[in-house]
């Protein structure tokens, strides 16, 4: 997912570029892989870096911990004033501008390409819960089994079985 804002790096303070971002199936590495990746993107031109905004609707595949089954999650990732640092070589920015390892991916190249995909994936990955629940299973009463006794106190610790044969279960 890269964008071209060349203009952007050569262009004053304030100046605007809004992208469309849609994309099919992507693969970012070996466990995530999303169907779809849609959203309106903007890019902004300050002092000596460019602010990338905007929202980006996906789903990927997850599995449910209450069933074990694989199902679609839709993802919603938001990103409002992320810093990519303009080249040394830009218009007005200072050569000796630091760089660290925190940023070393948050950089525009001196042809003037941006790359969002670490990024998305980071944001993305973030985003899954750690214990997924299919909308199928969501509620409490849902793929229970039958003979659990639902009328008993709602305490999650305690669990009081139906009565059968006149046992009181308890």
């Amino acid at each position: 997912m890269r964008f071209r804002v060349h203009k952007l790096v050569s262009g004053p303070v304030g100046k605007a570029q809004h992208e469309a971002l849609d994309l099919g199936p992507t693969r970012f590495d070996d466990d995530l892989q999303v169907s779809v990746l849609r959203g309106p993107l903007t890019f902004v031109r300050i002092n000596d870096s460019i602010l990338v905004g905007g929202h980006i609707e996906t789903t990927t595949i997850v599995q449910c911990v209450r069933s074990l089954e694989d199902f679609e999650l839709p993802i919603t990732v938001e990103f409002a004033n992320v810093e990519f640092l303009l080249p040394t070589t830009a218009p007005g920015v200072a050569a000796d501008v630091a760089v660290d390892d925190e940023n070393i991916d948050r950089l525009i190249s001196d042809d003037g390409w941006l790359d969002l995909t670490e990024l998305l994936r980071e944001e993305i990955v973030m985003a899954i819960p750690i214990n997924p629940i299919s909308p199928r299973y969501s509620h409490a009463d849902s793929g229970l089994p039958d003979d659990l006794d639902l009328t008993a106190e709602n305490d999650w610790l305690t669990v009081r079985w139906k009565q059968h044969n006149g046992d009181s279960g308890e």
